[in-house]
């Protein structure tokens, strides 16, 4: 542990904040903090949306609600630079997401139209998406 602190003092949570309770009827499948910054993370849903959340300065908030898909969102990821989001749904739909207003900037259907379960970037080239589909599995 660092210095003379216990285990306990380490991990001593001051607070609960509930940032995510937008989504209180569809399971938040992934939450991720956005690259080197310990104060921005987004959270995907089953509900079809993606929250962007601030946690400091000042009480947690919802900063954007990214809204386009028409099933629910299995996986994001944030780019290198944190400027874009890519997400993956299971409406068949890869989308590119600003995350400072919320505007979609690119669509892109799955040639078979499967539902999509996962998506990253190639980390040192954020022009390429990498994405997995469900084969033979209708979008939702």
């Amino acid at each position: 542990m660092a210095g003379d602190t216990t285990l306990s003092e380490n991990y001593a949570f001051a607070g609960v904040y509930h940032v995510f309770d937008q989504h209180t009827d569809s399971a938040v499948p992934k939450v991720q903090f956005a690259h080197d910054d310990r104060h921005l993370l987004a959270c995907c849903s089953l509900d079809g949306t993606i929250s962007v959340c601030r946690l400091a300065p000042g009480p947690p908030a919802v900063l954007q609600v990214l809204r386009g898909h028409c099933g629910g969102v299995a996986d994001f990821a944030w780019s290198l630079s944190n400027d874009v989001l890519v997400s993956a749904s299971l409406d068949g739909t890869l989308r590119l997401w600003a995350p400072t207003d919320g505007r979609c900037i690119r669509r892109v259907p799955d040639p078979d139209g499967a539902a999509l379960l996962c998506c990253a970037f190639q980390p040192l080239n954020n022009n390429l998406t990498v994405v997995s589909d469900a084969p033979g599995t209708p979008p939702i």
